[in-house]
């Protein structure tokens, strides 16, 4: 993983479905094409809990397109799986 990435993670401003792997931890766009940056130590409500955390693949920006081409009805970009 880049060190952007870890950079642009605010482990305190998680939603529930990022820390449990549903959402982009990046972007918080829903997962479909997931890739794993690590296992990260969260602390909530006074729990500590260690939790893998997801981010889209290839890249948010892909994915995202890729998504966008898919509810358009076009055909979908290499690399794109489900």
């Amino acid at each position: 993983m880049s060190a952007e990435a870890l950079e642009q993670i605010d482990l305190r401003g998680l939603t529930g479905p990022q820390q449990e792997g549903w959402n982009c931890a990046l972007c918080n766009a829903r997962l479909f094409a997931d890739r794993s940056l690590g296992v990260y130590r969260v602390v909530s409500c006074g729990q500590e809990s260690r939790v893998e955390l997801w981010a889209c693949r290839p890249d948010c920006r892909t994915a995202a397109r890729n998504a966008e081409r898919l509810h358009a009805g076009r055909p979908r970009l290499p690399g794109w799986a489900w």
